[in-house]
C-alpha cells in the first residue's frame, strides 16, 4: 500500500480553498483549520476527489479509472466520486472536482476511450443532481487517446451539471506534449470553465517540470513560464466569476506567496474591470 499515503493537501485560493485527500480521520481537526481560514476570509469550500480518502481507495490521490478498460476499477472511481459527494454536501461544498483521465492506465483506443468517457460523464451528471453538488472536470491531456480539449467537451455535451476545471499546469504540459498551443486550448475549453488551478511550469525540460511551482509576478513568458495573464484574460472574459485555486499547498503565506496571490488578484480585477458594461451618461 506504499501508492496509498494520503496527500492531505490543502490549497488556498481567491475567497476559498480546496481540499483535496484527507483522511477520515483527520476531518475533525481539519473543521478547525477550517474555521480559523473562514475567520481569515476564506468563506468558499470546495472539494477534490477523493476527499475524504476512503479507507478502501489504496491508490494514490489523482488516480482515477474512468477510461480503464477493467469494469471493476471504473466503479471504483464512481464510489469514490461519489463518497465525495456525499462529504462535500455534509461540508457545505460550493463544488466538487474529479479527474476524469489518468494517462498511465487509460486505453489506447480511441474510440473506446471516447465511449467510457461519454458513460463516465453521464454517470458523474446523474450523481451531480442527485447530491445536488456541481462537478468540474479537471482538463488534463496526458492519454494517448482522449486529450484534446474537444474530447472533454463532447464527452460532457448536455450535462449542465459539468462544467470544466482548467488547471494551468496539466494543461500546459499537455499541450506540449500533443505537440499543441497551450492557449489554443485554453480558448476552447475558457467558455466551459466553471473554476482554475493555477500553477507554474517551465515545461518537460525543466527537471522540476511536474512540481505545482508558486505563482509570481517575475514569472516571465520569455522565460518559459506560462502566461499566467493571458490565460486569466482568455478566460475571466467568458467567466467574470470564476473560481480560483493555487494549487500548491503552503504551510505559511510567506512574502514570496503573498506577491503571487496579489498578482493574480490584480490580473482579475484588471480583466474583470475591462469587461464591465460603461454606465450610461446622462443627457
Amino acid at each position: 500500500m506504499s501508492d496509498a499515503i494520503a496527500e492531505r493537501l490543502l490549497h488556498r485560493g481567491l475567497g476559498g480553498v480546496e481540499l483535496f485527500d484527507f483522511p477520515q480521520q483527520q476531518t475533525a481537526p481539519l473543521r478547525e483549520t477550517l474555521a480559523d481560514l473562514i475567520r481569515q476570509g476564506y468563506t468558499r469550500l470546495s472539494f477534490h476527489a477523493p476527499m475524504p480518502r476512503p479507507a478502501y481507495f489504496e491508490h494514490s490521490g489523482v488516480s482515477c479509472y474512468f477510461l480503464h478498460e477493467d469494469a471493476a476499477l471504473r466503479m471504483l472511481s464512481l464510489r469514490v466520486i461519489e463518497e465525495t459527494l456525499k462529504h462535500a454536501r455534509a461540508w457545505h461544498a460550493a463544488y466538487v472536482v474529479t479527474h476524469l483521465t489518468f494517462g498511465k492506465t487509460d486505453t489506447t483506443d480511441r474510440a473506446r476511450a471516447a465511449e467510457l468517457a461519454r458513460a463516465a460523464c453521464l454517470d458523474l451528471a446523474a450523481l451531480s443532481a442527485r447530491y445536488e453538488m456541481p462537478i468540474d472536470i479537471e482538463f488534463a491531456a496526458y492519454s494517448s487517446a482522449f486529450a484534446s480539449p474537444a474530447d472533454f467537451l463532447t464527452a460532457m455535451r448536455d450535462c449542465p451539471q459539468l462544467g470544466i476545471c482548467i488547471d494551468t499546469g496539466h494543461a500546459a504540459l499537455g499541450a506540449r506534449l500533443h505537440e499543441r498551443a497551450y492557449v489554443d486550448d485554453i480558448r476552447v475549453l475558457a467558455p466551459h470553465a466553471r473554476s482554475m488551478h493555477l500553477w507554474n511550469t517551465r515545461g518537460p525540460d525543466d527537471p522540476r517540470h511536474r512540481e505545482h511551482t508558486p505563482l509570481h509576478p517575475t514569472q516571465r513568458p520569455a522565460q518559459g513560464w506560462i502566461d499566467i495573464e493571458e490565460t486569466l484574460r482568455i478566460v475571466l472574459t467568458h467567466n467574470p466569476r470564476i473560481n480560483i485555486v493555487f494549487e500548491y499547498p503552503v504551510a505559511e503565506v510567506t512574502a514570496e506567496i503573498r506577491a503571487g496571490y496579489d498578482w493574480v488578484a490584480g490580473l482579475v480585477r484588471r480583466h474583470t474591470d475591462d469587461h464591465q458594461p460603461e454606465p450610461e451618461r446622462s443627457a
